[in-house]
C-alpha cells in the first residue's frame, strides 16, 4: 500500500497510519449512531419495569399490598446483566467485537417477545412470575453485554480529540431510553383509554383486559430499536487497532480503516501475507500477561478503582431510579396516608390517593417519573457532553461523588422536614437535582473511563468487571431497599420517614466513592491546556495503556497508601 511516497509494510508504520487516520477524523456519526442505537435499546428494555409494574401489579396481583414480585423480577434483570457484562466482555477480548455485535441485541429481541407474550396458561397453570423472571434474566444478559461492546468499539473507533465527547453521546442514550419508555408508556395508555373507555371503566375485568394489553404493547415496543440497531451493527468491523494488535492482522487492519473512513490511497502494493517483523507482537490476552499487566505491574488499582466506584455509584443511582412508583408517591405526597388509604394494593403505590384508578396509578407513575427522573439524567448529561473536553475527568469523577454526597444528604434532610406537607416540591426539586447531577458527574464518566485507561487486549473485560460490579451494587440495594426500616417502620410503609435515612446512606456511601476515584484512577488528559484554548487534550489511548508504569513516569501517584502519605506531607509542609 502506497500512502504519498510512502510504502507501508512494516507493523510499526501501519499502527501509525491507522491511528493516524482515525485522529484526522472529527466525531463518527456512523460508529456513534451503531453504539447508541443499541445502548437506547437497552436502557428502554431496563427502565421500561418501571413503566409497566402498576400495570402488571394490576393484572395479575390486585390485591397483593406486597412489592416483592416486583422486585425480584428487577432483581432478575439485574442479575443477567452481570452475566452479559462479564461474558461478553471477555469473549469480545478473545474473539473479536463485532463478532458479537449484534448477538446480544438478538437476546433482546428474543427475551423481548418473551415477556411480552409471558401468560398464567389455562386456569394458571402456569407462573406469570416464573416466566417474567426467566425471560427478564435472559435480556438482562442481552442488556449487560451492550456496555462493554458500544462502550469500547466507540473508544477504538474515535479519534483522540472527539473520544471524551462521542462516549458520552453515547451515554446520553440511558436517559433517552429510559425517557421514551415513560413516553411510550403514557401514549399507549391514552390511545387504549380513547379506544376502550379505561377512566371510566369500573369493571375489574374489562380494566385488567385493557391494562393487560398497555404492558404488552410498552414491552413489545422494545424490540422495534433492537431491530434497527442490529441493521446499523452490519455496517462496521473491528477497530483497527484490534485487528492488528489481537488479531495480528496488519494488512486487514489497515483495510477496515481505509474503508471505514472512505480512504483513496492506491494499493499499488501487495498485501497479502505477513507484514516484515520490525516489532514484537504485542502482549496478548493469557493468564501470565494478566499476572505481569495487573499483579506485577500494579494496574489492579485501575480495575479496582473503577469496579469500586461503580458499584457504589450503582448502589445509590439504581437504588433511587429502579423500582421507583412507591418512592416517587411518596416524594410526591402533599399530606399524611388517611387511615383506609395505607393498606392500598400494590399497583396504587399512592396511599393518598386509595380510590385511584388503574389508569391514574399508570398515568401518575409516567407523569412523575418523567419530570422527577428522566428530564434531568437527560440534561445533565447533555451539559457533560458540552463541557467534557473543558474538565479534567479524574478530578471531576472525585468531586462529583462528593458533590453528590452532600446533595444526598441534603435530601435527606429536606425529606424529614417537608414530607407530607405542602412544602414537598422541596423534595422533588432536589430529587430531580440529584438525577441531573448523578449524569453530569459520575454516572457518565464511569461509562467513559474504563473505557479509556486499560489496554487493547483487555479493554472489554475489564470494562466488563467495572460494569459488573455497579451491576452488583444495584442488586445488592434492591435486596435490602424493601426491607429496610427504621424504629420499626419499613421504609415503603405509608407515614414512614425512612427514605431520608435511605438518603442520607447513600450520601455516606457515595462519599467514600471519592477516596477510590482519587487514589485508583489515573488522569486521561493531558493538564496542560492547548495555547490559546481551554480544551484539556485526551491521551491516546496507547499512552493510556502503558498503565500505572507510564502514569508514574509522568508523575502521577496511583496508589492509596501512597496518595494520602503525599496528601499529608504536602499539608505538613504547607502549615
Amino acid at each position: 500500500m502506497v500512502v504519498g511516497l510512502i510504502t507501508i509494510k512494516r507493523r510499526s508504520q501501519k499502527r501509525i497510519h491507522i491511528i493516524r487516520t482515525i485522529d484526522g477524523n472529527g466525531f463518527n456519526w456512523l460508529v456513534w449512531a451503531v453504539a447508541s442505537s443499541g445502548f437506547f435499546t437497552d436502557s428502554y428494555n431496563l427502565f421500561a419495569t418501571n413503566a409497566i409494574l402498576p400495570a402488571l401489579s394490576y393484572v395479575y396481583w390486585p390485591e397483593n399490598t406486597k412489592t416483592h414480585r416486583e422486585t425480584n423480577i428487577n432483581i432478575m434483570t439485574l442479575t443477567g446483566s452481570i452475566v452479559g457484562q462479564l461474558t461478553f466482555g471477555y469473549l469480545a477480548d478473545r474473539y473479536g467485537r463485532t463478532q458479537l455485535y449484534g448477538i446480544e441485541l438478538i437476546i433482546v429481541i428474543v427475551s423481548t417477545l418473551g415477556v411480552a407474550q409471558s401468560s398464567t396458561g389455562v386456569g394458571g397453570s402456569m407462573s406469570i412470575t416464573a416466566s417474567l423472571m426467566a425471560w427478564r434474566f435472559l435480556m438482562g444478559i442481552g442488556i449487560g453485554a451492550e456496555y462493554p461492546l458500544s462502550a469500547v468499539i466507540t473508544a477504538e473507533w474515535s479519534s483522540v480529540s472527539s473520544r471524551a465527547r462521542m462516549l458520552a453521546a453515547v451515554f446520553l442514550m440511558q436517559p433517552v431510553g429510559q425517557l421514551f419508555a415513560y413516553l411510550v408508556c403514557f401514549w399507549a395508555l391514552i390511545g387504549l383509554d380513547d379506544q376502550f373507555g379505561l377512566q371510566e371503566s369500573t369493571d375489574y375485568n374489562k380494566s385488567a383486559h385493557i391494562v393487560d394489553k398497555l404492558w404488552r404493547i410498552v414491552i413489545a415496543v422494545g424490540a422495534i430499536p433492537a431491530l434497527i440497531a442490529i441493521l446499523f451493527r452490519l455496517t462496521i468491523t473491528d477497530p483497527g487497532r484490534y485487528t492488528l494488535d489481537v488479531k495480528d492482522k496488519a494488512d486487514q487492519a489497515v483495510e477496515d480503516t481505509n474503508r471505514h473512513f472512505g480512504s483513496h490511497e492506491s494499493d499499488d502494493t501487495e498485501l497479502q501475507g505477513p507484514a516484515p517483523a520490525d516489532e514484537p507482537l504485542p502482549a496478548q490476552f493469557s493468564w501470565g500477561d494478566i499476572k505481569q499487566y495487573l499483579i506485577i505491574e500494579g494496574n489492579w488499582r485501575y480495575l479496582a478503582g473503577t469496579s469500586l466506584c461503580w458499584a457504589i455509584l450503582d448502589f445509590a443511582f439504581f437504588g433511587l431510579g429502579i423500582g421507583n412508583p412507591q418512592i416517587l408517591a411518596k416524594l410526591w405526597a402533599f399530606s399524611e396516608p388517611p387511615p383506609e388509604g395505607r393498606g392500598t394494593p400494590s399497583w396504587n403505590p399512592d396511599h393518598n390517593n386509595p380510590n385511584a384508578t388503574i389508569y391514574t396509578a399508570v398515568r401518575d407513575n409516567a407523569e412523575r417519573s418523567m419530570i422527577t427522573i428522566s428530564i434531568g439524567a437527560t440534561l445533565g448529561t447533555l451539559l457533560l457532553i458540552k463541557l467534557i473536553d473543558y474538565i479534567p475527568r479524574k478530578k471531576i469523577l472525585a468531586w462529583s461523588f462528593l458533590w453528590m454526597a452532600i446533595l444526598l444528604a441534603v435530601t435527606g434532610g429536606m425529606f424529614f422536614k417537608v414530607a407530607y406537607t405542602d412544602s414537598h416540591t422541596a423534595t422533588i426539586v432536589l430529587y430531580a437535582l440529584c438525577e441531573f447531577s448523578f449524569n453530569l458527574g459520575p454516572n457518565t464518566l464511569l461509562f467513559i473511563l474504563p473505557a479509556e485507561i486499560f489496554p487493547t487486549r483487555y479493554r472489554c473485560t475489564c470494562h466488563g468487571i467495572a460494569a459488573a460490579s455497579g451491576k452488583l451494587g444495584s442488586v445488592i440495594v434492591q435486596a435490602i431497599l424493601p426491607a429496610a426500616s427504621f424504629h420499626g417502620v419499613k421504609v415503603q410503609d405509608p407515614n414512614s420517614k425512612g427514605l431520608g435515612w435511605i438518603l442520607i446512606i447513600y450520601s455516606v456511601v457515595m462519599a467514600s466513592g471519592a477516596l477510590f476515584a482519587w487514589a485508583w484512577i489515573p488522569d486521561v488528559q493531558d493538564m496542560r491546556r492547548e495555547e490559546d484554548s481551554l480544551v484539556l487534550p485526551s491521551k491516546s489511548l496507547e499512552e493510556l495503556a502503558e498503565g500505572r508504569v507510564r502514569a508514574q513516569k509522568d508523575g502521577q501517584i496511583i496508589g492509596l497508601r501512597r496518595k494520602v502519605f503525599e496528601f499529608f506531607s504536602r499539608f505538613g509542609n504547607n502549615s
